[in-house]
């Protein structure tokens, strides 16, 4: 029988519980029945669904397209970010009396977050005047005598959307690794370059080491982020984009416009599998590295 200590957190908790479970579980039980069942939800359908995925052109492209996109992105995005972010603290570290000054390097940040505070139809009616055929980037090259380039009706269209989604990004991943590396204690540099550990040591043996908890959280974030850029191609191209960066979502977006929900909630749930496996997948990794530096350790000096 449970005493009053274990009921009382448990009270506090049900009005969260409550909204988890209506919310959340009980709606994706339902895509789970769905998904072998019919359009209407009427008749039982076995795995028809699924099969009917697998055989769709539409769907095979735009999971690839998902794929190469995430793929592509997060990486640069993470290393990127993290450059930037090692960068400013150095700087921060070096010459402290700036961080008070008015318009010294404090407001950095603030500039790195700016495009993610932005609206994202007010930035895509921006990236769609750059990158239009008579956009201004093609005005640009034909002054310099540079044949004009359908950006977002070629191959070029990826990195396009992958040019987006960085600058959007960029700045909202930074500061979550300057958070990690300011609570690095200095302490640890200094102590180790007095062992005669240079720069590049120091950084592969106490910074990345330490930043891996933070390491993990920011890149299932950004991986997350990384299926938001729906909002931009369709704002710049529409139901029917390029196939060069015709995604998951656009698929899911058009057959939810002809009613077909069997084939959405399939693959919806694919969806949700491959994230969670990629997920699991990062975080084995990240352990395995952090097993990997904890032996390593020894070898700073």
């Amino acid at each position: 029988m449970m005493n009053k200590k274990t009921w009382k957190p448990m009270l506090y908790l049900l009005p969260s519980l409550s909204g988890v479970l209506f919310f959340h579980l009980l709606p994706f039980a339902d895509v789970i029945k769905r998904s072998f069942m019919d359009d209407l939800g009427r008749h039982f359908t076995g795995m028809q669904n699924y099969a009917k995925l697998f055989r769709s052109s539409h769907f095979l492209l735009a999971g690839k397209n998902t794929l190469l996109f995430m793929i592509c992105s997060t990486p640069v995005l993470l290393a990127l970010s993290l450059s930037i972010a090692v960068l400013l603290h150095t700087h921060t570290a070096h010459h402290p009396a700036q961080t008070h000054a008015p318009m010294g390097i404090s407001i950095l940040p603030l500039i790195y977050l700016l495009p993610l505070a932005l609206p994202v139809a007010a930035l895509s009616g921006v990236w769609k005047i750059f990158f239009h055929e008579y956009g201004l980037l093609n005005a640009l090259l034909t002054a310099f005598d540079i044949p004009a380039v359908s950006w977002l009706h070629t191959k070029f269209s990826m990195v396009v959307v992958i040019a987006t989604y960085l600058w959007r990004n960029l700045g909202y991943t930074m500061i979550l690794w300057l958070a990690g590396l300011t609570a690095i204690d200095p302490g640890l540099y200094e102590a180790a370059a007095l062992e005669g550990a240079d720069k590049k040591r120091q950084f592969a043996y106490i910074t990345i080491p330490l930043l891996k908890p933070l390491g993990f959280t920011v890149s299932v974030l950004a991986m997350l982020n990384s299926f938001k850029v729906f909002r931009d191609i369709y704002l710049i191209s529409g139901d029917y984009p390029d196939k060069h960066i015709y995604m998951i979502q656009h698929l899911l977006n058009n057959w939810f416009t002809n009613m077909e929900f069997g084939k959405i909630t399939a693959a919806a749930l694919i969806i949700i599998l491959m994230t969670g496996w990629l997920i699991l997948a990062l975080q084995l990794g990240f352990s395995w590295q952090k097993r990997r530096n904890h032996y390593e350790s020894t070898k700073i000096l």
